[in-house]
């Protein structure tokens, strides 16, 4: 099963003694099932500053993983109480992030569906932001 959807991702990252930054996109991706999860695959556009990239998000009922490759390439795992440090690899070099679930909800389908994450961000083990993310498939 692979189809076509349209992709709707909100996003809100709040920095420390900053205005927050949101960005929302709506784009076309394919949604398939692969070893009991759900896949979304897109390209990134201009407006989230990753033009050049494909985001894979492989959703599960308790985890979210996701994989990106192209002009940044990173494996970001998200799963509630846990933290998980990767390598995020851009033009410039590569970063040490770490990602800690404080909420997840999922609720997919074949038909499609959305999940919510909340998650502190960490970047070479120091406190960066705490980002919403919001992601819907029809």
């Amino acid at each position: 099963m692979e189809k076509t959807v349209m992709i709707i991702v909100d996003s809100k990252q709040e920095h420390p003694n900053q205005k927050p930054e949101v960005i929302s996109f709506v784009t076309e991706g394919t949604y398939s099932k692969k070893d009991g999860r759900f896949c979304i695959t897109y390209a990134e556009s201009p407006v989230t500053g990753l033009d050049g990239t494909t985001t894979t998000l492989e959703v599960a009922s308790d985890s979210v993983t996701l994989i990106r490759f192209g002009n940044v390439s990173s494996l970001m795992v998200f799963e509630k109480g846990r933290k998980h440090t990767s390598e995020y690899n851009t033009e410039y070099g590569v970063i040490e992030v770490g990602v800690t679930a404080r909420k997840l909800n999922v609720n997919m389908d074949e038909h499609g569906g959305h999940f919510d994450i909340e998650y502190v961000l960490e970047v070479n083990n120091q406190v960066t932001s705490f980002t919403t993310l919001n992601v819907k498939v029809q």
